[in-house]
Order: structure tokens, then C-alpha cells, then sequence
């Protein structure tokens, strides 16, 4: 069963979130504004409506980091989050409500499309950070990846790491939408290979891990007594 769509918009200009609306077929939509737009709020908020669709608002404070995030927490507070599919999409002019857009999302585990107009709306998302965090199993394929320097068969990732099949294509799947894998199919073999994103990420987070590691030890090291 598909789960209902909740999209959370901060608001920009009505054509955009009316293109993104029938894009993305949401079946809730909440309007976070700032007070000074009020006025456009209203207009955006009625007009949605007269299409069917639920619409919830939520005023906040443009300058205030924490009343913005409470706000937008509070409005998704009240619903089973586990029943609906959330997204947000991110249009504001305003930095701390941007970031508190992006702090909630990641609270959520929330995609969030980044908007851009052009000639006609290019919309980005970027995938939530349950998808974007390293287990151990994906900087385990990561890894081998790296290490092959070609495109490699999806069989041969699981021979050689030890991770089932079926495990794999999950990982995969996540690593290539948080966009660090790309898969091709060659001579009806699909075949994987790491991105410079993936590689980044990768060595971000050994370098992380042995920061951890030396400080542990270091501590360790200091705190052993010696008898003379």
C-alpha cells in the first residue's frame, strides 16, 4: 500500500509550489512562513485548498532558529510519521529558516527537494540521512569498490565481500540514491562502481574513525600508572 505524501513547504513563490504540488502529488500540505508573509500565506493556503488538498499553516519567526524548528516539528508532531511519506521542499530566502528546514528534515527522515526555476522547474532531492550514513556493510562494498578501480558485477561484490545477495542489491540501492554508486548494465550484467562523492564520503569517515580511535587511545595511555 502506498503511503500518503506529506510535503512541507517553506514558502517561495506560488508558481513553484503549484508546480511541485502536481509533480510530486502530495495528499498533505504545510505552508511554514514567515510573519511578514502572511498576506501571500493566505492566497497560497486558499488556493491549494480549493484543489483537495489538506493544508495545514505554520507561522514562524524568520530570525529565530529554534522557534522555526519547533514549529515545523510540532505540526508533523501529531501524525503516525511511520504511515506517511514526508518531503520537504526548500525555497526560502531566509539562512536560519533553511537551516532549521534541514535540521528538521533530518529529525523526520525527510527527503528534501531543492527547486531550482529555469526555463522550466529542475528539482533535486537529496535522500534522508538513514540512507546517507555509512553502515558498516556499505563502507564494506565502498571499499571494494574503491579498491577495484573499474565497475565491478553486483555477484562478484557479494563473492568478495561476504555479503549475501540480497543484502547487496539493499545497500546498493541506498548507496546509489544517496549518490555514491552508480550502477550501469553491460552485456546484461548490471555493474557497479563508486562516484568521487562515495570516495569522499568514505575517506571522511576513516579519517573520522581513527581521530575517535586516537583519542581513545591516548586517553588510555595517559591514564596508566606506572610502579617505580
Amino acid at each position: 500500500m502506498t503511503k500518503q505524501k506529506i510535503h512541507v513547504a517553506f514558502l517561495g513563490t506560488q508558481k513553484t509550489l503549484e508546480q511541485l504540488a502536481i509533480r510530486r502529488s502530495i495528499d498533505e500540505l504545510i505552508i511554514v512562513y514567515p510573519q511578514e508573509k502572511t498576506e501571500l500565506a493566505g492566497k497560497a493556503i486558499e488556493y491549494f485548498s480549493s484543489f483537495g488538498i489538506t493544508v495545514e499553516s505554520v507561522c514562524v519567526l524568520s530570525h529565530d532558529f529554534y522557534n522555526t524548528l519547533s514549529s515545523i516539528l510540532s505540526a508533523l508532531n501529531h501524525r503516525k510519521l511511520d504511515d506517511y511519506q514526508i518531503e520537504f521542499s526548500i525555497t526560502s530566502e531566509h539562512s536560519t529558516i533553511i537551516l532549521a528546514a534541514c535540521v528538521a528534515a533530518a529529525i523526520a527522515k525527510a527527503s528534501i527537494l531543492c527547486a531550482t526555476e529555469m526555463e522550466t522547474l529542475h528539482i533535486s532531492e537529496v535522500w534522508p540521512s538513514e540512507l546517507v550514513n555509512l553502515t558498516l556493510k556499505k563502507r564494506e562494498i565502498l571499499d571494494y569498490l574503491e579498491n577495484s578501480g573499474f565497475p565491478v558485477a553486483q555477484k562478484e561484490i557479494s563473492r568478495n565481500t561476504g555479503i549475501r545477495q540480497s543484502g547487496i542489491s539493499r545497500h546498493i540501492r541506498d548507496l546509489e540514491l544517496a549518490g555514491f554508486v552508480e550502477r550501469d548494465r553491460v552485456a546484461r550484467i548490471k555493474k557497479v562502481q563508486i562516484t568521487e562523492l562515495g570516495s569522499v564520503i568514505l575517506h571522511h569517515k576513516q579519517l573520522r574513525k581513527r581521530r575517535v580511535w586516537d583519542a581513545y587511545s591516548n586517553r588510555s595511555v595517559e591514564g596508566v600508572q606506572t610502579v617505580g
